[in-house]
């Protein structure tokens, strides 16, 4: 019986290699049009593009983006059902913000970045981000008070209180405490008290790219079959399996209060619950996958994510102490009577913070979609055949001095001139914004919906380690003296800075 079972496998193996190779060679004529960016010195390999995708996506964007014209990068890491991303120019931005997923899908495009049909990652959900984007605009100021208590009790159970001083890495600190406080926040009390469950929730994204990864190891013909046997790709089954089991009770709970599906009037107000502001604006008849999908996706999204920002702040704040002692001075001024700080008076640090976004941003793409179909530029008349994978190059557009004077240079005070000088604008230079200029949460309806969550979280957690303790940045555990490093990317990800941490000692007034 088993030799009859592998002899009619390999029919459909045979089958399903055909097929991808006839879509492959199909969606590669479909785009003759639209010039390929390879490297000059003809090394392109899967370890070339995954080391060196900043330097690949920058020269594109001078050759090709700055004179209007779109260009096409190979993705030479397997695992993949397009063989190529079609990289935008700046001015074709605004077109496609204002289209629907049903035309410009950041769906299927998510299925795609992450192998989700091979890994078994959770969907992204049509309702989730307008849910999440609804729920913090309407309830931003009680879920920000709230955080601000969050951190201070996370910061007194695991920084230094007394005299004397001590050291944290800063990926090891903020993974943990970004999870707790964000899970304080999002589930009840049962889960967010929860060691395992916590900790568990730090590893989903690691899971994620992991998984991901070891699919792209293999050609797309092979992916589908190998993918079950990767531990990873286990590991991130199991995980997705867990979060559905543990978020069962919270989703009969809420079901039976009739506390999901109410939409924008349920979301009014943070409820009995503290978290009911997330899932107010649920389908009616949302399913507990679906639920529990939605919980994972926006930790997988929300900690590390958030965690590498911070860290990335750290460094280059305490490799330019010049901006220590004014932003120390804001955040004391930002201090109300209760303890608790004001976070919109933290004007210099949400601008210092800006400019660390704009210098390294955690993802070198965004707006990654999926044309469904034949779509022409209504700017330029470009031609997009159904099936290409579309994207910018946020990084390189960061970087472009006819944006940014000096770009390269990190400049803390760069965008509080900006917005000093466009008084009227002001508001579109704010950390968290999304621009054509400044992509870090994406642009238009599909921009992180949980960013001025994530921006909030990152200004408290700052400000508050600027007035408590005296700060000093280590690397492997020795002071480090020297400029602001560099940082590196693995394909279209920033690299953790695990190497630097701090040495902390308590001030007292």
């Amino acid at each position: 019986m088993p030799t009859i079972a592998v002899v009619a496998a390999v029919p459909v193996a045979v089958a399903i290699a055909i097929f991808q190779l006839y879509r492959w060679w199909r969606n590669s004529r479909a785009l003759n049009h639209i010039p390929t960016h390879e490297f000059p010195d003809g090394d392109n390999s899967r370890a070339r593009y995954i080391k060196d995708l900043k330097h690949l996506l920058e020269t594109g964007y001078r050759k090709y983006n700055k004179s209007g014209r779109a260009f096409k990068i190979p993705i030479p890491v397997g695992g993949y059902s397009v063989k190529y991303r079609v990289v935008l120019p700046k001015d074709h931005l605004e077109e496609i913000k204002h289209l629907s997923n049903n035309v410009f899908s950041w769906q299927l495009a998510s299925r795609i970045v992450f192998a989700q049909d091979y890994t078994g990652a959770p969907d992204r959900g049509p309702w989730s981000g307008k849910a999440l984007r609804i729920g913090i605009h309407q309830n931003l100021g009680d879920i920000t008070r709230k955080m601000d208590r969050q951190i201070d009790e996370y910061f007194r159970k695991h920084l230094p209180q007394g005299a004397s001083s001590d050291s944290i890495n800063l990926m090891k600190f903020f993974v943990p405490a970004i999870a707790n406080i964000t899970n304080a926040l999002l589930v009840d009390h049962r889960l967010s008290s929860n060691p395992d469950w916590v900790s568990r929730t730090c590893e989903f994204a690691v899971n994620r790219y992991h998984a991901a990864d070891e699919v792209r190891a293999w050609p797309p013909y092979i992916s589908k079959l190998a993918a079950p046997l990767l531990p990873s790709v286990r590991k991130l089954r199991q995980s997705r399996a867990y979060v559905k089991k543990e978020m069962t009770p919270l989703y009969e709970q809420l079901k039976a209060q009739d506390m999901l599906g109410n939409g924008e009037k349920r979301n009014k107000n943070i409820g009995i619950f503290g978290y009911e502001w997330l899932w107010g604006g649920a389908p009616k008849g949302v399913t507990l996958q679906d639920f529990s999908d939605t919980m994972m996706r926006t930790l997988i999204a929300s900690i590390h994510t958030t965690a590498k920002t911070v860290s990335v702040a750290l460094i280059d704040l305490l490799t330019q102490p010049q901006y220590i002692n004014e932003l120390r001075e804001e955040a004391k001024a930002a201090v109300r009577l209760d303890g608790s700080i004001d976070v919109d008076k933290l004007f210099r640090l949400d601008c210092f913070l800006k400019e660390s976004q704009r210098l390294t941003p955690v993802f070198l793409l965004t707006m990654n979609r999926i044309v469904t179909q034949d779509y022409m530029f209504k700017s330029s008349s470009l031609c997009l055949p159904a099936g290409t994978m579309t994207t910018a190059a946020t990084s390189a557009i960061a970087t472009d001095p006819e944006s940014f004077e000096d770009p390269n240079t990190f400049d803390g005070h760069r965008f509080l001139r900006l917005r000093e000088q466009n008084k009227a604008g002001e508001s579109s230079f704010k950390m968290g914004m999304a621009t054509e200029d400044s992509l870090g949460f994406g642009l238009g309806s599909q921009a992180c919906p949980g960013r001025f969550f994530a921006v909030n979280q990152m200004k408290l957690m700052l400000s508050k380690l600027l007035l408590g303790w005296d700060l000093t940045l280590e690397k492997r555990g020795v002071k480090f003296v020297g400029t602001r490093p560099e940082m590196e990317y693995y394909d279209f990800s920033v690299v953790a800075p695990n190497d630097y941490g701090l040495r902390l000692k308590r001030k007292f007034a």
